[in-house]
């Protein structure tokens, strides 16, 4: 008697069902990765611009008997370091910034104009003053706070970090907490104290 051979096709719905779920899984859990690691590749970008600025600023002290540039806001004394000391805005620009619209592009004026910037600036400072002030931050929506929603001036990062660099010359990224960068001690490190000279104060971008 000869046996009869069954060729299986396809898949049973139990498997069908399983990798639908899996696929399900999969596409819920990759916008939360993929904008992890493009929000890591925007803050690298950003904490390389921060630097760069940060650089010009010593350049410029070296020049100008230790003392940094100045200005009524962050615009006017970045423009003090273009383009003797930092050649073009591109450090300048970060991208998802409230304070700023697109991109400026190449061959405009090499001057920070209104909507440029994206850093706030500690003025008042030199080559003197305590190595752990901030001199360079990621722009909050006051001089102090930060925001925890994008859209808004100072949420860039949604509140979580700030890019900061020192008088110092190292350039991080720190955590914030309750909107606030902080110091070791606990104080908000943008807020002036007895480290401070007397004409610091932080002023923001146009």
């Amino acid at each position: 008697m000869k046996k009869l051979i069954q060729n299986r096709e396809g898949f049973t719905l139990i498997e069908l069902l399983v990798v639908i779920t899996i696929i399900g899984i999969l596409a819920t859990l990759a916008p939360t990765a993929i904008n992890g690691v493009l929000t890591n590749a925007n803050q690298a970008k950003a904490l390389n611009g921060a630097r760069n600025i940060g650089m010009a600023i010593k350049l410029f002290a070296n020049d100008n008997d230790g003392a940094f540039p100045d200005g009524d806001d962050s615009n006017a004394a970045f423009n003090k370091l273009i383009p003797s000391y930092i050649k073009d805005k591109k450090s300048f620009f970060v991208k998802g910034c409230a304070y700023h619209g697109t991109k400026t592009k190449p061959g405009e004026q090499v001057t920070l104009e209104d909507g440029d910037n994206h850093w706030a600036y500690i003025k008042g400072l030199n080559n003197d003053s305590s190595e752990f002030i901030p001199v360079i931050v990621d722009a909050p929506k006051d001089a102090s706070t930060y925001s925890s929603k994008k859209s808004e001036k100072g949420g860039v990062w949604e509140g979580k970090v700030a890019i900061v660099v020192r008088v110092n010359g190292s350039a991080s990224k720190d955590t914030l907490k309750d909107l606030k960068l902080m110091t070791d001690t606990g104080k908000n490190a943008l807020e002036s104290n007895d480290d401070w000279p007397a004409a610091a104060k932080v002023v923001l971008p146009k």
